[in-house]
């Protein structure tokens, strides 16, 4: 629990049982999903929890991060190392994949080569990328077809593939394969949704209708109270339910920012050796947060529209459009796009509110 922001499994992982239920079901009827929530909302945790449940029913996965692959031959080499792991030989490709005679000299990786001929181009520097891509997408299937089995492969931040190739061509190819795919099923996770809607419900997109989408929302209160009481018992730190309930609240059971709250507090126990009250925690939380919380703001401010909405709906979400009525600014097109970037969502009892808690309580404080 003292580290923040880096996924979590196993043991470590709690809460989502509800998504894991439904996400599971669906992988397990062939059917695939895409799963949209902005950042730091633990879909990575997500993914790979259900990626661990599903290996131990014995099917193959696959987890590849497309935003840390900047390159198509990168993504293409990270594509074929998560199928080879299936069957252990993933080092085998990384130590000779720069070398063609150590490729095809390795008894275990000659084997594949026999009925992979394409794994080779990753020795070639003149090998061309979009061949490799191609043939690197098919090798999830293929690969394992050849050994009777059933793969899920998960595609994480698949909405930055549009870095490779604006034009939407690497779109259309990764559908055209995927849908002919007869073993695999597929998690397609990102975090900008208005991309990722676009790739998977709209009508002229290549990929409408290829997967049941899923949206991420924050955690439900009871795991995560459970959790963050046992997080201070194991520290012997003595916190009251009400305390708990506190941080749950100022949080909105935001899965980031309620280990943030418990590592914040740990850590204000260390300096002061007393726990914070409520305002101190969140206080020292946005703190800690602030670098972040600018570069947010950064890429927002920019735009007129944007400013006097998030300025709006951070001191109240409703009546939005009557306050700011003299403004002159589309509060409806300013809404739907800061809704498609996940940083606004929108309920009908209370109208829109601003899905960071610590967004809004910057803007409040700062502007």
């Amino acid at each position: 629990m003292y580290q923040v922001g880096k996924p979590v499994t196993g043991k470590n992982f709690f809460g989502r049982e509800k998504e894991i239920e439904l996400l599971t079901t669906y992988l397990k009827m062939g059917q695939s999903v895409v799963l949209v929530a902005p950042r730091r909302f633990g879909k990575t945790s997500l993914v790979m929890e259900v990626l661990n449940r599903m290996k131990e029913d014995d099917h193959y996965t696959a987890f590849i991060d497309v935003f840390t692959n900047p390159t198509l031959e990168l993504l293409s080499s990270a594509i074929t190392e998560e199928v080879l792991k299936n069957h252990k030989l993933h080092k085998q490709f990384i130590a000779a994949k720069n070398s063609a005679s150590a490729m095809i000299s390795n008894i275990k990786m000659k084997a594949v080569l026999d009925d992979f001929q394409f794994i080779i181009g990753f020795t070639e520097n003149n090998k061309d990328e979009w061949e490799l891509i191609s043939e690197s997408i098919d090798f999830v299937d293929t690969f394992t077809a050849k050994h009777h089995a059933r793969i899920i492969c998960a595609y994480d931040e698949f909405g930055d593939l549009n870095k490779f190739d604006p034009k939407g061509d690497l779109v259309k190819l990764f559908r055209s394969k995927i849908q002919q795919h007869q073993n695999s099923t597929y998690i397609f996770s990102g975090s900008y949704e208005s991309v990722m809607q676009n790739m998977f419900v709209n009508s002229k997109s290549p990929f409408y209708r290829l997967a049941r989408i899923m949206h991420l929302g924050y955690m439900e209160n009871e795991p995560l109270k459970k959790h963050l009481l046992s997080g201070f018992k194991q520290l012997k730190l003595k916190v009251t339910e009400g305390f708990i309930d506190a941080i749950i609240q100022q949080t909105m059971a935001h899965p980031y920012y309620a280990q943030l709250a418990f590592q914040q507090a740990v850590l204000f126990n260390a300096i002061k050796s007393r726990l914070p009250d409520i305002d101190e925690l969140m206080s020292q939380m946005t703190a800690a947060e602030t670098d972040y919380l600018e570069k947010v703001w950064e890429d927002i401010s920019n735009n007129r529209e944007y400013v006097y909405t998030l300025r709006a709906i951070a001191e109240n979400g409703k009546n939005v459009y009557s306050r700011l009525k003299s403004k002159n600014i589309n509060i409806a097109r300013a809404s739907k796009k800061l809704q498609g970037m996940g940083i606004l969502f929108k309920s009908e009892k209370n109208g829109y509110y601003i899905s960071d808690p610590l967004l809004k309580r910057w803007i409040n404080r700062n502007l």
